[in-house]
């Protein structure tokens, strides 16, 4: 398999229909996109008509991280979650122009026009839209994927599908192990080394933790996204889209929430820093705290919902439908809690807190993260309403 280059990807765009059917006729430009971290990603505009594409090329390894050997098959996996949530939830995921499952390059709209909505939450702007827009996103394609719709042996093939090893294998390891032990991928602002320290010593928040990475592990509930981050949606004030679901595969659906709530989480414990006057910054977490909120309610009525209207019949229980929103609601405090820790003393951190120059005023910042997910993991068994949760960010303080 050759790998494109701004040379050799304009050379094979030229040999699909994409000319014709999308692009048209004029000069093609290609630029890399630096944001990717694991497929290579280039904007092909035709710079006469200003039409774009963006093209993406699964390679054997991390391209950011050459020594990080990847399965191309994450390009299929991708296209095929596309096209599933293109068929219950179009009008929140790009829509597709082409699939080579050869060169593993597949090719998507451009969302140009809109933000990553991680920068724009540091930007302080506020979404009327997007907490209806997610709920409804996960309510359906978690839905419509799982053993409440599909029929048992259509869901079993599906498992077998998208099983997706490798990458699950990294969020076994940098979500649910590695920020708990002494691990040398760890890093962390040096403020936090207590807080950090007495986290590595807590093995009850271990213990937890452990039975949320067996969750993560076993549960093949539905086809979720699997890294459902701020980082993964862009959008507008009346347009939100979800993307890049490489790492998709049938696991627990609370993953899918509780990352999301997480990194809502972390937007505000990141406020400390990126709203400076007390009035604009409580203003500013109050709508995110409302949005956190919202989701979660439109998540419910619109999965219910569904349930009602389009379940297989293999599940007729009132009680059993309420413990098992209950069961999520819960099951999600501990997998955002998984994520708040892995975001600020594990691997992998985000651009929130790591914008934040001065090294004390972000680990402040972080600690106020940490101390949302040390009380979610430890209360995520008595957890009745979205409110407990997001209880817990309002009343959140610095640590140090």
């Amino acid at each position: 398999m050759e790998q494109l280059n701004e040379r050799t990807v304009l050379e094979y765009v030229e040999k699909t229909d994409l000319r014709k059917s999308i692009l048209g006729d004029g000069k093609l430009s290609a630029q890399i996109i630096s944001e990717g971290n694991v497929n290579l990603i280039f904007r092909i505009c035709n710079i006469e008509n200003g039409n774009s594409v963006i093209l993406k090329q699964a390679l054997p390894y991390a391209w950011r991280y050459p020594d990080f050997k990847m399965p191309v098959d994450r390009q299929r996996i991708e296209y095929e979650t596309l096209s599933i949530e293109s068929q219950y939830a179009p009008d929140y995921v790009p829509k597709i122009y082409f699939y080579d499952n050869k060169s593993h390059v597949l090719v998507i709209e451009d969302l140009k026009e809109l933000k990553v909505m991680r920068e724009a939450l540091i930007d302080g702007e506020i979404f009327p839209k997007v907490a209806e827009h997610i709920g409804i996103f996960m309510a359906k394609t978690l839905f419509y994927t799982s053993d409440l719709y599909l029929s048992s042996g259509k869901k079993k093939e599906m498992v077998i599908n998208f099983s997706n090893p490798v990458l699950c294998k990294v969020q076994e390891d940098l979500v649910f192990t590695q920020p708990y032990i002494d691990h040398p991928n760890n890093k962390w602002s040096k403020p936090l080394d207590e807080i950090v320290k007495k986290i590595h010593q807590d093995d009850k928040i271990r213990g937890e933790i452990f039975y949320f990475k067996e969750l993560y592990m076993t549960k093949s509930q539905a086809l979720i996204h699997n890294d459902l981050h701020t980082g993964s949606i862009m959008l507008n004030e009346k347009t939100t889209k979800v993307i890049d679901p490489e790492f998709a595969f049938y696991g627990p659906m609370a993953h899918d929430i509780g990352t999301y709530f997480a990194n809502l989480a972390i937007a505000y414990a990141a406020q400390e820093a990126h709203r400076v006057e007390p009035g604009t910054r409580n203003v500013y977490r109050e709508w995110i705290a409302e949005s956190f909120e919202e989701t979660w309610n439109v998540f419910q009525q619109r999965f219910l919902n569904a349930w009602e209207k389009d379940s297989n019949g293999e599940w007729p229980s009132e009680s059993y439908r309420e413990n098992y929103m209950l069961r999520l609601l819960k099951e999600s405090a501990g997998f955002g809690a998984a994520e708040i820790f892995r975001r600020t003393i594990g691997m992998a951190h985000v651009h929130d807190f790591w914008t934040i120059k001065d090294e004390n005023i972000r680990a402040k910042s972080e600690s106020i993260a940490l101390y949302i997910a040390i009380n979610w993991i430890n209360m995520w068994k008595d957890v009745e309403k979205i409110q407990d949760l997001s209880q817990v960010m309002k009343n959140s303080k610095p640590l140090i």
